[in-house]
């Protein structure tokens, strides 16, 4: 991806995660959620 993508890329993201702010929040929970049960099943 050359220079040019990659920063109209990032400009539009970062918009979108400010309008969206629930979503990223929903999309980080479910992450860590998904990480830490998955820890607690390898450790027993």
């Amino acid at each position: 991806m050359d220079d040019k993508a990659r920063k109209e890329r990032n400009k539009y993201m970062r918009e979108w995660r400010s309008k969206n702010k629930d979503k990223v929040k929903a999309a980080q929970d479910r992450y860590w959620e998904k990480k830490s049960s998955g820890k607690e099943a390898s450790i027993c």
